[in-house]
């Protein structure tokens, strides 16, 4: 079979499963299986695949058909410009995410000495691309979950970040020390009367890194409530939320003596809160 009719098969099947995404989910699947990059699938649809890579093609697709997201079939996700290891024990990096590291590195010197923090760290995509852009820059990244943390140090490790990256478990403020230019978080914000209607990609990942709690707002909060003992002066908060709450959450900042503003997302989404202190 080819590359083009096995795709042919693969996306139809895709689309009767509702999986999220078809034609790029199963173009990246049989990139992973052949080891090349997705380009190559595309330019090169008369390539006959061998026995072996269809089955093995076929195991994943099936997986893909069930609802687990791409990220935990593959492996890796990318985030600006780099892979990043993924497992079903931290979320999948998303393009918004992208888009928020894009906007506050945009906000600082490439080359200048700061000192970062990445609250809810995950998988450690923000604080390894922050690194990555201020070579400079030392990070903390923190996370409740040691299962995260793992996956987090995986990435650092694989992205040879160990001597500027530092990783913490702590729930929120509590084992944290020091002042940082930067805090960055994109914290759990779902509200947990929603969960239930993510997509069944979504509904694979961890909740303990979706649920936000009755309001969405039970870890953004606490975050924000504490977030002025641990800036520098002019440092900057920036947070990701869902849509609809980033207008409330900089009111509320606002109420407490910070200066907020609110920026859309590449999707055209009110979605990220940037703060500092009046």
């Amino acid at each position: 079979m080819t590359i083009a009719e096995l795709l042919q098969t693969a996306v139809s099947r895709l689309q009767d499963a509702q999986s999220d995404e078809p034609q790029a989910n199963a173009e990246w699947l049989l990139a992973h299986v052949l080891n090349v990059t997705r380009t190559w699938v595309l330019a090169n649809g008369s390539f006959e695949l061998s026995d072996k890579d269809q089955k093995i093609f076929e195991k994943l697709l099936a997986r893909k058909e069930a609802g687990e997201p791409l990220s935990h079939i593959v492996g890796v996700a990318p985030f600006c410009g780099l892979d990043i290891v993924v497992t079903p024990d931290v979320l999948t990096p998303r393009p918004e995410t992208e888009d928020l590291v894009e906007q506050v590195a945009a906000r600082f010197e490439h080359k200048g000495h700061y000192t970062f923090l990445d609250m809810c760290t995950g998988s450690g995509c923000i604080a390894v691309a922050l690194a990555v852009k201020f070579p400079n820059a030392r990070v903390l990244a923190v996370d409740v979950s040691a299962a995260a943390l793992k996956v987090a140090q995986e990435n650092i490790r694989k992205h040879k970040l160990q001597e500027r990256v530092q990783l913490l478990q702590s729930n929120l403020w509590e084992e944290v020390t020091g002042v940082f230019d930067l805090i960055i978080a994109n914290p759990p914000y779902i509200p947990t009367e929603n969960l239930a209607a993510l997509t069944r990609e979504v509904q694979h990942e961890p909740r303990l890194a979706l649920d936000g709690g009755a309001d969405g707002y039970e870890i953004t909060r606490p975050l924000c409530q504490a977030a002025d003992n641990f800036l520098a002066p002019g440092g900057l908060l920036a947070l990701e939320l869902d849509d609809g709450q980033a207008w409330p959450l900089a009111r509320g900042l606002a109420e407490i003596g910070w200066q907020a503003e609110v920026k859309k997302d590449i999707f055209n989404v009110e979605r990220f809160v940037f703060a500092t202190r009046k």
